[in-house]
């Protein structure tokens, strides 16, 4: 029995396939609400499938005469489906609106117009077998592409409202830079339009960028995009607390959980009485009521958190991972991870990867 013998290709879109399984294992295992974490499942979902379906175009492709046309739809759907999960990382508390989903109909209304505008060529008895009807599923794909790409600037405001969050910064960055992806990837299809011969060199291409995308997530996306979505449940001191004082609760909560005020190492009790709208007495008195801590282990429990899940997934050095969470010096990292650990930061990372 010959060896298997993969092409670059082929290896490279082996890679993406599983990349798209682990995101997807991570997302269903970290995430706590099912509904919230819907759009990146189901775009991973069609990621991988269009991995897939280039990794094992020379084994089953003869399987079935729509094997292209399933290649096109995989990739295709991958702007619009990006474009949703922009606009959830944007208002990461709320989910699209259904008028945003409507973005998805871009899809089958290319593949109709590709088939009006192929079928009224004399020379194209079969569509499924005609090389004009593909050149028109490129064009009419780039289209939707593009068209979808634009209902983010109808979402313009809440985008540039991003900068002025708390922590919103990170998030805003990744916004541009999916949106620069999505655009590289229409860009490498473009070639595809009455140039076959480059099939193979557009194929590579999109594969690197479907990678570049996976590697956003991994490095990026994670740190506030399915944690984020864990929504905690507070801790209650009285039975009957007030309506006003849950309501500053909620709003402590999503500031911790969504927002993730507390990777700002100067953010302060002033600074979270002056969002809520309140006195710093009556912040300290519902985080006593509803946390049970003081401000500062709230933020520094939550800090700590983070910095393990960092010390385990990435190889970044234990200053960076400091920086990253909120503390402004290594010393006092070192010293409340000790505190809430029982051990200095090195020795958990060594530790926990043993």
């Amino acid at each position: 029995m010959e060896p298997l013998r993969f092409t670059i290709s082929e290896m490279l879109s082996l890679i993406g396939v599983f990349q798209c399984l682990y995101i997807l294992v991570y997302v269903l295992f970290r995430a706590g609400n099912a509904g919230r974490v819907f759009l990146p499942l189901i775009y991973f979902f069609v990621l991988g499938t269009a991995f897939f379906l280039d990794f094992a175009r020379s084994y089953i492709g003869e399987l079935t005469p729509y094997y292209d046309l399933l290649q096109w739809g995989a990739w295709f759907l991958g702007p619009p489906l990006s474009v949703l999960v922009i606009i959830q990382i944007a208002q990461i508390s709320k989910l699209p609106s259904l008028t945003d989903y409507s973005v998805l109909l871009l899809i089958p209304l290319a593949l109709g117009g590709s088939m009006l505008m192929a079928g009224q060529g004399a020379d194209c008895p079969v569509l499924i077998k005609c090389a004009e009807f593909f050149d028109w599923l490129n064009i009419t794909g780039l289209i939707a592409g593009a068209a979808s790409l634009l209902m983010i600037w109808t979402h313009r405001g809440m985008f540039s409202a991003l900068q002025k969050q708390k922590a919103g910064k990170e998030r805003y960055w990744l916004v541009l830079s999916l949106i620069v992806v999505n655009i590289f990837f229409l860009g490498a299809m473009s070639v595809l339009i009455g140039e076959q011969q480059f099939a193979d060199e557009a194929a590579v291409v999109r594969t690197l960028i479907g990678l570049s995308f996976i590697y956003l997530v991994t490095t990026s996306l994670f740190r506030i995009y399915p944690q984020a979505l864990a929504l905690t449940t507070t801790k209650k001191k009285e039975e009957n607390p007030s309506s006003e004082d849950q309501i500053l609760a909620d709003k402590i909560t999503s500031l911790l959980d969504l927002d993730k005020v507390y990777h700002e190492s100067t953010y302060s009790r002033s600074d979270l009485a002056r969002e809520l709208g309140v006195p710093e007495a009556t912040v300290s008195r519902v985080i006593g009521q509803f946390f049970n801590k003081s401000f500062p282990q709230l933020l520094n429990e939550r800090r700590i958190e983070d910095a393990k899940r960092l010390l385990l997934e990435t190889d970044e050095n234990i200053k960076v991972v400091a920086q990253e969470v909120g503390f402004n010096s290594l010393p006092s990292f070192n010293r409340v991870f000790k505190e809430l650990t029982g051990g200095s930061p090195s020795s958990y990372r060594k530790n926990m990867i043993k």
